[in-house]
């Protein structure tokens, strides 16, 4: 499966992305499409956005000659993945330009999701532990569509520090690149080595601390990619269960979903508009109380690489284990949560005494 075809598409992306990022540099300071420090960033100086065209362009370029001259050929199914695919990526591009309005950008990723949920694949069944697969019908659609925008948008919320995103999808692309390996999907495999190698090139120029943001094109192109994964498992092998797909990809995207997740929900149960731009997030607030993007990217690596392994034991374990790394999970999830908050309260106090003492004298 890891042929000379596979070897050579790889190690073009790698250079060819390297490249065109250390040139995309220059560019993107010309064309001003640059992200300048404010008081909602996590960033300290102006830096160049939109640097995931590079591999937006050549991943799925790349898996698109490998599938017709050495994989299974042009199928329909590989269209209706990489025309909305495409679509969301020039959506993220428009919007590190112009910054386009809510109703466009997610009216684009409503047409999109459904493409795929009406002639990809359909949720038309959710499996859970003890209850095996359960039939939703059109609520599945319903499900379908607020999985793929609910987790391309979480994605995208989420690419705040350097190198958070691209780690997360270089860890989420292996576990998939492992899971397809396994299920002799060699099209499928060779698409998540292309994520993995086309990220990791450009992650040399995106680590800490960062010459360049992958920006809306290279997030919203990663989060559509990983939701809809499941879809596109599904339609190569209709014999695998497209629920028990879904809590693959939702485990080895956990860091992201959770963080995402807790952050809306607590926002709407504290009054405030989850569409404002805000430093909300947990590792928002870690960075606030001075950890460094550095220490954030390697603790979410970390937190990526256990969700990793996990997806894995989830998928082939027993009912048992599989409410037991569900429940772990979640409870791991809420401690990180509480005691981030806590630190975060702390800080909070500590600033308030500190002025307060600056009034008194």
């Amino acid at each position: 499966m890891l042929n000379a075809p596979v070897i050579v598409f790889a190690l073009t992306i790698v250079l060819t992305n390297f490249l065109f990022t250390r040139w995309f540099i220059r560019y993107a300071k010309v064309k001003r499409m640059t992200d300048y420090p404010s008081e909602r960033s996590s960033h300290e100086r102006p830096t160049p956005r939109g640097g995931g065209v590079g591999f937006v362009i050549l991943i799925p370029l790349c898996f698109l000659l490998y599938t017709i001259f050495f994989g299974e050929g042009l199928q329909f199914g590989i269209l209706i993945f990489l025309i909305p695919l495409i679509s969301i990526a020039v959506l993220g591009w428009f919007d590190d330009r112009k910054d386009l309005s809510r109703r466009i950008r997610l009216s684009v990723q409503i047409v999109s999701a459904l493409l795929i949920l009406f002639f990809l694949a359909n949720l038309s069944y959710m499996s859970f532990p003890y209850t095996g697969a359960v039939y939703l019908g059109f609520a599945g659609t319903i499900m379908g569509l607020f999985w793929i925008t609910g987790t391309t948008n979480i994605y995208n919320f989420m690419d705040g520090v350097d190198g958070i995103s691209s780690v997360q999808s270089i860890f989420a692309a292996l576990g998939w690149s492992i899971f397809f390996y396994l299920n002799g999907e060699a099209d499928l495999f060779a698409l998540n080595l292309f994520v993995i190698v086309g990220v990791g090139a450009f992650l040399l120029l995106n680590w800490p601390p960062a010459k360049i943001f992958m920006g809306d094109v290279g997030s919203l192109f990663l989060g559509f990619l990983f939701s809809v994964m499941p879809f596109l498992a599904f339609y190569y092998d209709p014999f695998l269960e497209i629920g028990e797909l879904i809590w693959f990809a939702g485990i080895l995207l956990w860091p992201f979903l959770f963080d995402g997740s807790y952050t809306i929900f607590r926002r709407l149960f504290n009054g405030e508009n989850i569409f404002e731009a805000h430093r909300s997030h947990l590792y928002q607030k870690l960075n606030i109380n001075g950890w460094s993007h550095k220490a954030i990217t390697i603790l979410y690596a970390v937190f990526s690489l256990i969700c990793l392994v996990l997806s894995f034991g989830f998928y082939f374990a027993s009912d048992y284990l599989q409410l037991w790394i569900i429940g772990s999970l979640i409870l791991v999830s809420l401690l990180y949560a509480q005691l981030v908050r806590r630190k975060d309260l702390i800080s909070s106090r500590g600033m308030d005494l500190q002025t307060g003492d600056g009034k008194d004298t």
